[in-house]
């Protein structure tokens, strides 16, 4: 998980966000923060932190909510093209692909980062420890989305 949040600290996903400004509606809309561990094929553990989009369902019209993507039969029809063409195909990893999208100007969007998490978070990035509160006993901390982060509805 470190190198997850070196990851989203490096290629500045998240930043810091006036708390005094920050009304119990924006804590309300703040995304909690899914960490999530997985084994890959290689045997590697893998780290990831998404946004628990969820909340915002009701929030966000459903105009804004949707994420056009390739159907199967356009998908097999430009594979079949390739093949019956003799086509030189590849395929490669972009590391943290989705990160690289920003949000729209003007968008505000805030994560929830809560326990053992915020720890992390102010280890990889100590500018964030002035920002860590405590709310019903919970270690949490508010930080400001700026890249499109898994999870959301608005990176659709």
């Amino acid at each position: 998980m470190v190198k997850e949040y070196h990851q989203l600290h490096n290629m500045k996903v998240v930043g810091r966000i006036d708390l005094e400004g920050l009304t119990p509606e924006g804590k309300w809309k703040a995304l909690r923060a899914i960490n999530l561990i997985k084994e890959k094929r290689n045997i590697n553990i893998k780290g990831r932190t998404v946004a628990d989009g969820s909340s915002h369902r009701k929030i966000v019209p459903r105009e804004e909510a949707s994420s056009p993507t390739v159907s199967l039969e356009a998908l097999m029809a430009t594979l079949m093209i390739d093949a019956h063409e003799n086509r030189d195909v590849a395929m490669f990893d972009v590391p943290g692909e989705y990160l690289h999208a920003d949000l729209p100007e003007g968008k505000l969007v805030l994560l929830k980062i809560e326990g053992q998490f915020v720890d992390i978070m102010c280890e990889v990035n100590p500018e964030f420890l002035p920002d860590v509160r405590y709310e019903n006993g919970k270690k949490l901390l508010y930080v400001q989305i700026l890249k499109a982060l898994y999870g959301m509805i608005e990176s659709a």
